[in-house]
């Protein structure tokens, strides 16, 4: 089955897809659950970065929602068929096709309320539940604080603190959020961020002065006058009575200093980090407060319950006195897991994230299928090449096409026992080029050590393991770079600082191709950029010319004239296309600063030793076949030639 896994601790690039994770063994209290919806939570992070131990390796997710497919052998109160949600511990998650949950652990899901619906109010809605009635249990006109309170769970807090009669003072990090917060109901909201933007890579800083601003509030809308006490000088009732703080480490003073005396504070998320040490004394300091620190499976320890929160939810659902926002529903796919990971850290979250499995899975067997038929028209003879393409299963989205082609390498690299990436290559670096695949951004793909040549050399189109398709053989005259350093992941590279990076220059010439395209230039054009990166570099050739060294003293000055030479285009010793390295996204290194940035994205670098083509620089597509020499005169950095043959 598929499932998001982490092998080692460590960021959101550690999460890795498992196409062949095993199924455990049903135990006799246990069901197996095909999992339609899995939830994501900041639980989800605390494991994969290690602060909550699991052993490893370990499928991500504590919440999931599906059908019960088997059942134990001493499970009677679960049949298949049914409908249910469940929280999970422990190293099986819910980010998989299955799960195995233990039947206590699971709640039926009503009729009435639909099955992502009741996966969104698992972990959120059941953890609002024990924090409003046993944590802390709210009486009408407590005055509460919430943090984070256009969250997913801040949302639910709101309303079901509300629901209890109190007042409640929110605390958001944009006037965005605030705007969201008072939507649910909170009576007064403060924007943590003294300039109100949106930007939230910025720090809050209003931390500090909290406590003054939430006793001001309550001083100018409470129904009592503020109470000296008999002894000391903090007032009876000056402050908050509750606090509910996800944050953690940077608002968790804060939140003490909020309360009342003989208030409480529920730390109950670590968003920015665990909350600090707490010296006893501190506690008595601020008048006698009480702190805790629940997690919501010692509030469901019980099958009794489990049903008895998960049923209070749902009917509160069924009446409309909950109302649950699904921000967004994610793919099933490791690259949507990522994002939405990254959305949740940086905290662009303001409702439930679900990724959702079943349509997942249907892509996961579209992309599966796509990558088949390239493998099967890469061994195919020439005339039965295309044969094995069908233009419907060609990806649509330069997501997809990025998929299959992670699918196609990796197909390589196990088939060509000696074959080894040797850089990347970017594609449509021209105006003329990016046209002509209907794309407006460059795209890349991989260069393999079987599918690099040397000038002069002989290519055979029946090279199986070059995948060419003959009569769509498209000659792109490039410039090549070395690079003399690795790239730094998480660096922001400009066309200056990244020209230390190239230790030389290599004229050089790609012969593309495409399983998917028909064998004329229209049809290319009509399917675009997708299909030509779903097997970017895993079809086709690139050969190398002689190798311009940089010497350190003038490389800057010799890379940075590279827009400035110029090439020429042969076939058979016919002048056919013109060029130069303006052609290039202005400058070669223009295409060059865009991989890095690209692919930092993604947590990869560029490393020492790569070699990077960097785009066609010919103003013209231009076709060649069998029979035909090309010859591509770069001028000081030379000639690079070769022959197509059978």
């Amino acid at each position: 089955m598929l499932a998001i896994q982490v092998n080692e601790i460590g960021d959101e690039n550690k999460l890795t897809m498992n196409k062949h994770a095993a199924i455990p063994s049903l135990t006799s209290t246990q069901c197996l659950i095909e999992n339609h919806y899995a939830g994501l939570n900041f639980h989800d992070t605390y494991t994969r970065s290690g602060l909550y131990s699991l052993p490893l390796p370990f499928i991500v997710g504590c919440e999931g929602g599906g059908i019960v497919r088997e059942v134990g052998s001493d499970v009677t109160e679960v049949k298949p068929g049914d409908r249910v949600v469940y929280l999970q511990e422990g190293p099986q998650g819910s980010y998989a096709e299955y799960t195995n949950v233990e039947f206590t652990r699971l709640m039926p899901v009503p009729d009435d309320v639909e099955l992502d619906v009741a996966t969104a109010a698992a972990v959120q809605a059941l953890t609002v539940h024990y924090l409003v009635n046993d944590s802390y249990n709210i009486q009408e006109n407590d005055w509460c604080v919430i943090h984070a309170a256009a969250g997913g769970t801040g949302q639910i807090l709101v309303q079901m603190a509300k629901s209890k009669g109190a007042r409640v003072i929110g605390t958001c990090s944009t006037e965005h959020k605030a705007e969201i917060a008072k939507t649910k109901g909170c009576d007064f909201v403060i924007v943590t961020k003294s300039d109100k933007g949106e930007d939230e890579s910025t720090e809050d800083d209003v931390w500090p002065n909290l406590a003054g601003i939430v006793k001001g509030i309550i001083r100018e809308n409470n129904d009592e006058p503020i109470l000296s006490s008999n002894y000391g000088a903090i007032n009876i009732n000056d402050g908050a009575h509750v606090v509910f703080d996800s944050v953690g480490k940077n608002s968790a003073l804060a939140s003490l200093e909020c309360l009342r005396p003989r208030g409480t504070a529920v730390f109950f998320g670590n968003a920015s980090g665990s909350p600090p040490d707490i010296n006893p004394l501190l506690l008595s300091k601020l008048g006698s407060l009480t702190i805790t620190r629940p997690k919501l499976h010692d509030f469901i320890q019980t099958r009794e319950e489990v049903l008895q929160r998960s049923d209070a939810v749902f009917q509160m659902l069924k009446r409309r006195e909950l109302q649950l926002h699904i921000q967004e529903k994610l793919l099933f796919s490791r690259e949507d897991v990522i994002r939405g990971t990254k959305m949740l850290q940086g905290r662009k979250t303001v409702g439930k994230v679900l990724f959702d499995i079943r349509k997942g899975l249907q892509l996961h067997q579209k992309l599966e299928n796509a990558s088949e038929s390239i493998r099967c028209s890469r061994k195919a003879p020439l005339q039965d090449k295309l044969s094995f393409i069908r233009s419907e299963i060609a990806p649509r989205t330069l997501d997809e096409a990025y998929n299959v082609q992670e699918l196609v390498k990796n197909d390589i690299l196990l088939v060509e026992n000696e074959t080894k990436i040797v850089g990347k290559k970017i594609a449509a670096t021209s105006i003329m080029a990016q046209k002509s695949v209907s794309v407006d951004e460059p795209f890349y793909g991989n260069l393999f050590s079987h599918s690099t040549f040397a000038s002069g050399t002989t290519i055979s189109i029946s090279d199986a393991s070059l995948g060419l398709q003959e009569g769509f053989l498209i000659i792109e005259p490039e410039f090549a770079v070395r690079m003399n350093s690795d790239s730094e992941a998480g660096t922001i590279y400009t066309a200056e600082t990244i020209k230390h990076l190239i230790g030389s220059i290599i004229p050089s010439v790609e012969i593309a191709t495409s399983a998917f395209i028909m064998p004329d230039l229209d049809a290319f054009k009509k399917l675009g950029a997708p299909s030509l990166i779903a097997d970017n570099a895993c079809h086709g050739a690139l050969i190398l010319g002689d190798e311009y060294h940089c010497d350190p003293s003038d490389s800057v000055s010799v890379v940075g004239s590279l827009d400035e030479l110029t090439c020429s285009l042969q076939l058979n010793g016919n002048t056919v296309a013109n060029g130069s390295g303006k052609q290039v996204l202005g400058h070669p290194v223009n295409a060059l600063c865009w991989l890095v940035n690209a692919l930092g994205t993604r947590g990869e670098i560029l490393s020492k030793g790569d070699i990077i083509s960097t785009g066609v620089c010919v103003d013209q597509l231009v076709l060649a076949k069998r029979g035909d020499s090309v010859t591509v005169d770069y001028g000081m950095l030379g000639i690079v030639t070769f022959d197509l043959v059978e």
